[in-house]
This record gives structure tokens, sequence and C-alpha cells, in this order.
């Protein structure tokens, strides 16, 4: 007749015990702060770009904000030459609905008349990954997925059952810790989780004006950026305007 060992036995009873408990912590829509480091490199041409941020994620599994700042960084680049982001003044935050699949975000100037918000509605298609690794004690498993003219692959933590993360990285059964693009310009992880007793913030985009679709945010910036590089083209000048930044904006 088959028995369990009482050692086995108390191992199995602790193993459910804890599955229980994680489960219960993360079911009553707590609201967690993520903080993760996150560089954007691109010099795979001429119309790569880079920036160097902090970003803070304050969630509770059905809506968040992704804050972001940029971090004092030196480095002397391949393409950029020699980089000081200390004079980069830039702050911005992407709201996000998870039930809706949307973000709201602040777009500056740049390809536009006026700073508009951009009302963002996407599926990203994961393929999860029978590999793992561990970010901030957690155990996180990989999963890849093609989005915007990059692929990407990410870690992510069931133990945490948020299917949100950093930037628009999200739709995972758990929470996104670190996410890499595989051309190497993109590299997010987080580095500390804390639990707070504040909401998340309600939507601080909510009835201003002039938004726009991600759609014709590319069909305004793509006019943007044909315009300046025949500038460029025709008078040989140094302007500098790139076609991507974590996402593309200029279909290939």
């Amino acid at each position: 007749m088959f028995s369990i060992k009482e050692s086995n036995r108390n191992q199995i009873l602790s193993f459910i015990l804890i599955i229980f408990f994680v489960n219960v912590s993360f079911s009553q829509n707590e609201t967690l702060e993520v903080n993760y480091s996150s560089v954007l490199l691109d010099e795979i041409d001429d119309y790569g770009s880079f920036s160097f941020f902090d970003g803070k994620l304050t969630t509770n599994g059905i809506k968040s904000v992704y804050s972001i700042t940029i971090k004092d960084t030196i480095v002397d680049t391949e393409y950029f030459g020699y980089i000081d982001s200390s004079k980069f003044k830039f702050s911005n935050s992407f709201y996000k609905d998870l039930l809706r699949e949307q973000v709201i975000y602040y777009r500056e100037k740049r390809g536009l008349e006026k700073p508009k918000l951009i009302k963002d509605n996407y599926t990203i298609d994961w393929k999860v990954e029978d590999e793992y690794t561990s970010v901030l004690g957690y155990r996180c498993q990989k999963a890849t997925c093609e989005f915007r003219g990059r692929s990407f692959e990410a870690f992510f933590t069931s133990e945490i059952p948020y299917n949100d993360g950093p930037y628009k990285f999200d739709g995972l059964p758990g929470l996104i810790l670190m996410v890499s693009s595989l051309d190497g310009a993109l590299k997010i992880k987080a580095k500390l989780i804390t639990n707070v007793e504040e909401d998340v913030p309600n939507n601080p985009y909510d009835g201003l004006e002039h938004t726009i679709s991600f759609d014709d945010y590319k069909k305004l910036y793509k006019k943007y950026f044909n315009y300046i590089t025949g500038y460029k083209a025709d008078l040989d000048s140094e302007v500098f305007v790139p076609n991507r930044y974590i996402e593309f904006l200029i279909d290939e």
C-alpha cells in the first residue's frame, strides 16, 4: 500500500501552505510599488535612440501607473558619443486600465502640432517558455514576444499574480520583473518591491483634451520624420531624428 513518510508529508504540507499564503497575500488587490532600472541604448543604425530611466510601477492588478524619470548617467557610446543624461529633464506617467487592456500617456510636441495624450489599446501575444530564473528572490518564468518592431524576452513571477509590468509590458499570469529586447537595445529590471497602503492614483489625464490613438500618432510622426530627414538630406546637416524608441514609430 502506498504511503508517504512523515518528513515528506511535512514538506508537502509546508509547500501547500506557502502557495496558499502567497495566493491569499495577493488576492485582495493590494497595492504594490515596484521600482525598475531601465536602459534604452539603440545604436543599430542612424535612427535609434537612447534613454536612461528609473521607473516606478504602482499597481493593484486592476489598474496601475508607471512613472519614469531620467536618472543621472554618464556613458561613452559608440554612435551617440559622450552622453551626460543629467542635462536632460523629463518625466512621464503611463496610466493602465488592465481590464480594458488600455494605456494612456502624455506625448511631447515632437511630431505633433501640440502635446497630446495617446490612448493605446493593445494585446501582446506572449509565448511562455520552460525556462526560469530568480529576480529579487522570486522564481520567474520566461516568456517571449514580437511587439511593435522588436523581439522581447521577459521574466514574470506567478508568486505575484498581477498581469502587469513596466511600460506597456503586461498580459502574463504574473508580474513582469525583467524585460530585454533580443537586439540588446532595451533592458528593464526590477530592483525593489514594496507593499504600500495608498491605492493606485486615479487616471491623472481624465478629462483632458487632445487625445489620439497610437496608430494616429504614428501617422503624424511619420510626416514629421519624413520632413526632418528630407531637410537633413537637402542641407547635409547633423539633425538627429529617431524612427523608434522602445517601439518602432516608422514601420519597416
